[in-house]
């Protein structure tokens, strides 16, 4: 019935993925940006992306792709992490 310490930090890293995700997606959607429910996302999830922001130019576009290492980071690094640990 309980959850061991390892299982509620890969819920909380799964959780917290998913928010980055939906950063990513409402980026893509201009009327998404401006909502409450965006910015608030945005608040949790803009200080760790911050940490990986890499912005290649491609044409007249610049592509971020702090998501990508950060969720690679989340999901592969860390989880293995607390599969060793736990």
């Amino acid at each position: 019935m309980g959850y061991s310490l390892g299982s509620l930090l890969i819920s909380a890293i799964d959780f917290y993925s998913f928010l980055i995700l939906i950063s990513v997606l409402g980026s893509w959607v201009d009327p998404y940006r401006k909502s409450k429910v965006f910015q608030t996302v945005e608040k949790f999830t803009e200080p760790y992306l911050k940490l990986f922001r890499i912005i290649i130019p491609i044409g007249n576009m610049n592509l971020d792709i702090s998501p990508v290492i950060g969720l690679f980071i989340l999901n592969y690094v860390v989880k293995r992490i607390i599969f060793v640990i736990f």
